[in-house]
């Protein structure tokens, strides 16, 4: 097979959607080819190195699905993300039982798309070297668990053992201890890794739009379900389904679910039919476990279901050796998203930051970094960079964010806005969309910040 530079094919009939999809993709430096049909696609993969097929699943003659079936068995390296205008959910599970990577639906956000394709990447390119840096192999760049500290380390070398099982797994700690960075390390340690990491966060929604996110659903099954709605449940399969908050979960739900996961099938909502489902389960909660056991609040049946390997996600007060290592990380990763300058922390930052307590942990201390370095005028964090209550312990608590903070983060912002648009020539659907938000917001923007075309 000829080597070149092409990486992804993206196959449609629908010509204004192929252009738009390698627009974006050249914009953003990656190579493409394109191919109206599922034999022009056949073509091209026999004579060119490709990585990923973005394969529309409704076509004349061969449809996606055929396409898929052939790709999978010639070539079982090459990931496939399937799109479609027509939501099915019949559609959907067969797509990830042949072996597709994700199945997206029409019109596509060019964001969340490009989010796909360089989790992909990172995937493919992750090199030797990169590998056994990582507490745990085979975990791609910023899905992996960082630690120098013992306790660190064992929940990695824990995560290895059972990566390969499909062992239900309970995450416990508090709120911002990397609960669910620890789900996404076992997820993608494992052979699951190919197929979809689905997290859903069980105290975010109520348990009526909770069970339809879940289960998904047919058209006409409720008033306002005008289109049929693909549930976690089919995303996952194959893959990893991760309910967070499940302690927040209510005992109805927790009996629905419970259903599940001993039949191993579920009807969507306003279906008859029962659909097979395969999918490993990881949990979370921040609650006390042996609390909401007690108060009956949570199933003991579930909690033994879900219980096979319990991890407890430390706080960081208590493993305050890991602060450097974390805080510089976030300090680099801010950075090169936003195309600053790196930033050096010195010893007496770390100091100070080991002296805090962090009582929100691991997602407190990124924020917090990530603020330090936007207000960060020089090439070295400075003391009155960081938060009063962190420079002085002794004060009443974390400040509101001040007028300089919010012109300093509004200003990246603008620059953003500014950067993508010329990116995208000026065309506000293009720049919305690879910025993943509405047309109107944007323009509301482009208003507030006085930046002109």
């Amino acid at each position: 097979m000829m080597h070149t530079e092409a990486r992804i094919l993206v196959v449609d009939d629908e010509k204004n959607c192929l252009r738009a999809i390698k627009d974006v993709l050249e914009l953003e430096k990656i190579p493409c080819l394109t191919a109206d049909s599922a034999t022009r696609a056949l073509y091209y993969l026999e004579r060119y190195d490709i990585d990923i097929v973005l394969t529309d699943v409704k076509m004349p003659k061969n449809s996606g699905m055929e396409l898929v079936r052939k790709i999978k068995s010639q070539n079982n390296d090459t990931y496939v993300i399937m799109m479609t205008g027509y939501a099915s959910i019949q559609d959907a599970v067969e797509a990830m039982k042949l072996g597709a990577y994700q199945y997206i639906m029409k019109p596509i956000i060019m964001n969340d798309l490009l989010v796909q394709i360089h989790e992909i990447f990172e995937k493919i390119d992750k090199s030797p070297q990169q590998a056994s840096s990582d507490i745990i192999s085979g975990v791609p760049a910023g899905k992996a668990l960082l630690g120098n500290t013992e306790r660190i380390k064992n929940i990695g070398q824990l995560i290895s053992k059972i990566a390969n099982t499909d062992l239900p797994v309970l995450i416990l700690g508090e709120s911002g201890t990397g609960k669910e960075l620890a789900a996404t390390a076992i997820h993608y340690a494992g052979e699951r890794a190919r197929k979809n990491f689905v997290p859903i966060n069980c105290a975010a929604l109520p348990d009526t739009l909770l069970e339809s996110e879940l289960f998904g659903y047919r058209k006409g099954a409720f008033t306002d379900a005008r289109n049929s709605k693909i549930g976690k449940f089919a995303q996952a399969d194959g893959g990893t389904l991760f309910l967070d908050e499940i302690g927040d979960m209510k005992p109805s739900m927790q009996v629905k679910l419970l259903r599940v996961l001993e039949e191993k099938e579920y009807h969507p909502l306003g279906s008859d039919k029962s659909i097979k489902v395969d999918f490993r389960l990881i949990s979370a909660t921040n609650k006390d476990i042996n609390d909401i056991l007690k108060d009956g609040s949570f199933r003991s049946d579930l909690y033994y279901r879900l219980n096979a390997v319990q991890i407890s996600m430390p706080p960081l007060r208590e493993i305050p050796q890991d602060i450097p290592l974390l805080a510089r990380h976030f300090a680099d990763e801010f950075a090169h998203k936003y195309n600053l300058k790196k930033i050096k922390i010195s010893q007496a930052i770390i100091n100070m930051l080991q002296s805090y307590s962090w009582p929100g942990n691991v997602r407190e201390l990124a924020n917090t970094i990530r603020r330090s370095i936007a207000l960060c005028d020089g090439s070295e964090l400075k003391s009155f960079d960081l938060p009063q209550h962190i420079i002085d312990p002794e004060s009443t608590g974390p400040e509101s964010p001040s007028e300089q903070t919010s012109l300093k983060l509004s200003e990246l912002e603008k620059q953003h806005i500014q950067y993508v648009l010329h990116l995208a020539n000026s065309n506000k659907s293009l720049a919305a969309n690879m910025l993943g938000i509405h047309r109107d917001t944007l323009l509301r923007k482009l208003k507030r910040y006085e930046i002109k075309e």
